[in-house]
């Protein structure tokens, strides 16, 4: 069990970022309720993961944490995400390096998203390549690159809309 610990360890500030941007998007979800809810399930999936192996493990975690995620919101029967009471802006990368006003304005146009462009785009802007992108989400690494490019668009249209 030692080494699932070890890479829950090393993945921790990516489950967590994770975490908080879905639980952000919830007016139910807290932040220590999915990451508990991740970390359950990687613990619950590593013994198929270790048979397996058929990616990097940081994929795989990353890929549990968001499938994960997604499913606690879909429980919620929030598909889309309509009501945004108050987005918490705490990571030490919000706020070391963007304002919160524009995390906060980025967030509330990203909810606007369906739940598979919402990970797409959070991958994207965790700084995750192509490839990897493709990894975690099960799609083409061209797919990606098209998706990505729909949702860029997409957000600029929402973002023009609001103005």
């Amino acid at each position: 069990m030692n080494g699932v610990m070890d890479i829950l360890e090393e993945n921790k500030n990516g489950i967590k970022s994770i975490c908080h941007f879905y639980a952000s998007m919830s007016s139910v979800l807290s932040e220590e309720d999915v990451f508990q809810e991740v970390v359950y399930n990687v613990l619950k999936g590593f013994k198929r993961y270790e048979k397996r192996k058929d990616c990097k493990t940081s994929t795989w975690v990353y890929r549990v944490a968001i499938n994960v995620s997604i499913s606690l919101m879909r429980k919620e029967n929030r598909a889309t995400f309509s009501t945004l009471e108050e987005i918490p802006v705490e990571s030490e990368i919000c706020e070391d390096e963007i304002d919160k006003e524009g995390i906060e304005y980025l967030y509330s146009v990203i909810k606007n998203l369906d739940v598979e462009e919402q990970s797409l785009i959070f991958l994207y802007l965790d700084g995750k390549s192509y490839k990897e992108i493709s990894e975690i989400l099960g799609i083409s690494v061209s797919n990606v690159g098209t998706r990505l490019q729909r949702v860029k668009s997409k957000l600029r249209k929402i973002s023009n809309e609001n103005l």
